[in-house]
């Protein structure tokens, strides 16, 4: 402002004096205004961000979040063992040639319907493939063997395109069989169950009791198993005297 108009003419000198008071209040306003804006848009983005890293973390750590399934389904004595100390399951042929025609394969070929990978632990794929493979059970579903050394598995030429050996953690595994789109995985073994039962991948445990005390072997559950409550679905009873138990596995909250 020009300090003469205060003398020549000092009531134009207040007014020019107000309007400037006003337009740097406008401009200050308006600058205040800017950055509380820039500053709630940076934060809204912040969020954002951690939202989304929050919900990936979620769904990432959730064994089921493909949707995959994961059964049991095995014969174990009353004591609790699925073979004996050499590995050999010789003393389920008895009940399984005294099966009525009733009886058939006792749902195994119901349940094998449902299943479209097959997960086997490395001594129960040598104990599978030493009964020959003119009498393959699986089909063509595709095997995967969990070894710690998968070049040392033997896997005969004629089933080479559907099995292999794989060395990874549970949690790799379910994640690589749910991106390549499998959707039920039979899962078995001593030490495969329970490593995948300790990583809460496995829904449903189908149990068959052989009245049997075999006294030592290998067992279906060793004394390190954390807890576990079970849904008890249905009990079925055949005539060869075995008794089978299916169960779903209860998320505890």
């Amino acid at each position: 402002l020009d300090p003469w108009m205060k003398v020549l003419d000092p009531r134009a000198y207040d007014t020019a004096a107000a309007r400037h008071e006003q337009t740097i209040g406008s401009i200050l306003l308006r600058h205040v205004q800017r950055m509380l804006l820039i500053q709630t848009l940076f934060a809204l983005l912040i969020y954002l961000f951690l939202s989304n890293s929050i919900v990936t973390n979620v769904f990432s750590a959730n064994p089921h979040s493909n949707n995959m399934k994961a059964s049991v389904f095995i014969a174990l004595t009353l004591d609790g063992f699925i073979a004996g100390k050499d590995g050999s399951v010789d003393f389920l042929n008895d009940y399984q040639s005294s099966a009525s025609k009733e009886d058939g394969d006792m749902g195994f070929s119901n349940f094998l319907n449902s299943v479209d990978l097959l997960v086997f632990g490395r001594k129960t794929w040598d104990q599978v493939i030493s009964f020959g493979v003119d009498v393959w059970p699986y089909g063509d579903r595709k095997v995967w063997i969990w070894s710690r050394n998968p070049s040392d598995v033997h896997i005969p030429e004629c089933i080479a395109k559907q099995a292999k050996a794989i060395c990874a953690s549970p949690p790799d595994i379910m994640k690589l069989a749910g991106d390549e789109g499998y959707q039920h995985a039979y899962i078995d073994g001593g030490t495969t169950i329970h490593e995948f039962l300790q990583h809460g991948y496995i829904q449903e445990l189908i149990l068959t009791r052989v009245p049997l005390l075999l006294g030592s072997g290998v067992p279906l559950f060793s004394s390190n198993t954390n807890k576990l409550p079970l849904e008890h679905l249905v009990t079925r009873s055949y005539s060869n005297g075995l008794v089978q138990s299916h169960y779903r596995v209860v998320k505890e909250s």
